[in-house]
């Protein structure tokens, strides 16, 4: 459980937002909705988005994610087809309708998340994931 000080923080409402304060060197985006965004290609190793952010619709694909916490977070309708999702963390997520073809997911925490609808890559065993 993450106990950072949320008081006066204002999420990031965009990608062109997200990624100039990660540019700077913040990694903490809790309470974010960057639904319906683009984020094809983004890197945003190690940034974390724990509890109650929600990307319904978002657009992942090729993006660099390695380390990225989604814990307790939203992710409806997600393309994360070719993202590089290396260690993230999906613990407690409600995950509907996710596209992770060509991604790569080792390492990939999902304790605890719920699942309805997923396409997953090939020769994706869901027990490989550290239930």
């Amino acid at each position: 459980m993450n106990s950072r000080s949320t008081e006066g923080y204002t999420p990031p409402e965009n990608r062109a937002q997200l990624e100039l304060r990660y540019a700077a060197g913040e990694r903490y985006f809790p309470n974010t909705d960057l639904s319906g965004e683009s984020l094809v290609g983004i890197k945003l190793d190690g940034a974390d988005f724990e509890k109650h952010s929600w990307f319904f619709d978002a657009d992942f694909s090729r993006a660099s994610l390695r380390g990225v916490s989604f814990r307790g977070c939203n992710l409806k309708c997600v393309n994360f087809s070719a993202a590089d999702l290396t260690g993230a963390i999906l613990e407690l997520a409600a995950i509907e309708s996710i596209k992770t073809n060509g991604a790569t997911l080792s390492e990939v925490k999902v304790r605890g998340a719920t699942f309805y609808g997923c396409e997953l890559g090939e020769n994706v065993e869901l027990p490989s994931w550290n239930w």
